[in-house]
């Protein structure tokens, strides 16, 4: 996925792996879907931009690719649920994992959509408690794994690797903590859609039209990033498409100006 297509969510996600639990061949796709084999000793991959792998020496990255086996799923392919015990860390070499979190009352809410490069599972496999989270490819990915323990020796042997691990989940927290901020304020419907927009526009790509953002998320789903119902959210963007804050067209949303946006919400906070 690309960068402006990506929101800005909280990185979090997970991976069930291993006999005990799901096998192999339930990852793996049919024939229809296989193509080209990983290049794992390709220094220049885009998924070596992730955090995980940075600063580490080369031996660290030849004893990694060594350890961890790349596997393919398609998309809407179930990877972890609610409550599970933590077996594998996972790392997303291509496409994207949508994560979600129910509620008591059995409520959905998105925290995130995780892409390319990102290191998921961190908090339960280092933790060992049970996942908290449920993550679902939302298109075909490509992505490699770690049994907790073989991840947890690695980190043992290469501190430089246990460094990142901390600093991700530092980022991890202090974006959980920014979005039950957001969440916990009082603001209408249409402020916390535009505040999402704004969010989202940080990754957008600047045209002569405005700031372009590609989102893959269905009404119902934008709800429930940010609590709402879906006829909320159809409105809401009808009332924008009005007022000519923002167009849609199809996946394609188009911010005509960032700061009209920004004022709408600051006057509508209440």
């Amino acid at each position: 996925m690309s960068n402006e297509s990506r929101p800005s969510f909280p990185r979090q996600a997970c991976f069930r792996l291993g006999t005990e639990i799901r096998s192999v061949d339930n990852i793996l796709p049919d024939s229809n879907f296989a193509d080209s084999q990983l290049k794992w000793n390709d220094a220049a991959a885009a998924w070596r931009s992730g955090s995980f792998f940075s600063r580490l020496s080369p031996d660290a990255i030849s004893q990694f690719e060594s350890l961890a086996a790349p596997y393919r799923c398609k998309s809407s392919k179930i990877l972890l649920s609610e409550g599970e015990s933590p077996t594998a860390v996972l790392f997303l070499l291509e496409g994207s994992v949508k994560v979600t979190m129910n509620s008591i009352d059995g409520h959905r809410l998105i925290l995130g959509i995780v892409g390319m490069g990102d290191i998921l599972g961190l908090a339960a496999v280092v933790s060992g408690h049970p996942y908290e989270i449920t993550a679902e490819a939302q298109f075909p990915c490509k992505l490699t794994s770690l049994p907790r323990r073989t991840f947890l020796d690695f980190l043992d042997r290469y501190p430089v690797a246990a460094q990142n691990v901390g600093l991700q989940l530092s980022r991890d927290y202090i974006q959980a903590c920014e979005q039950l901020r957001f969440m916990g304020i009082r603001m209408t419907s249409g402020t916390r859609l535009a505040r999402l927009l704004l969010k989202w526009s940080a990754d957008g790509c600047q045209t002569d039209r405005g700031t372009r953002i590609t989102c893959s998320l269905t009404h119902e789903e934008i709800g429930e990033c940010i609590g709402l119902a879906r006829e909320t959210v159809s409105r809401t963007l009808s009332e924008f498409k009005h007022r000519k804050l923002v167009v849609k067209r199809g996946s394609t949303l188009v911010i005509g100006s960032v700061r009209a946006l920004e004022i709408y919400a600051e006057r509508n906070g209440d």
